[in-house]
């Protein structure tokens, strides 16, 4: 067998992980001083894949200028980013259950 199941995983477990620090800067979208984070998403699945790590480093949003209070949140950038890892999360479910039916109609004999 292929490996796909095992980086879809990883992609699920990476969006996980991101949606919990988007949270976090929608939650301080008004602290003083507060820095946007996030995480290099294709850069952290590569490092996953190749040496099975569970860990992913955080880094210091570069998506909008600071406000007056010098925050760095903007809540449409977090929400369309929220928006696009739910995608990614629920296309990643959608093909585990693919490939989990296809194993289960291979073992059956494809009835």
């Amino acid at each position: 067998m292929d490996d796909s199941i095992k980086v879809l995983e990883k992609i699920m477990d990476i969006c996980a992980y991101r949606q919990k620090i988007l949270a976090s800067n929608i939650a301080n979208a008004d602290t003083p001083k507060y820095k946007a984070k996030d995480l290099n998403f294709q850069e952290e699945l590569k490092r996953a894949v190749e040496t099975d790590e569970q860990s992913y480093k955080i880094i210091e949003a570069s998506t909008t200028m600071p406000n007056r209070d010098e925050n760095t949140v903007n809540i449409e950038v977090e929400m369309t980013k929220v928006a696009e890892t739910m995608l990614m999360y629920h296309t990643a479910t959608q093909l585990i259950s693919t490939k989990i039916r296809m194993i289960k109609s291979a073992v059956k004999g494809g009835s």
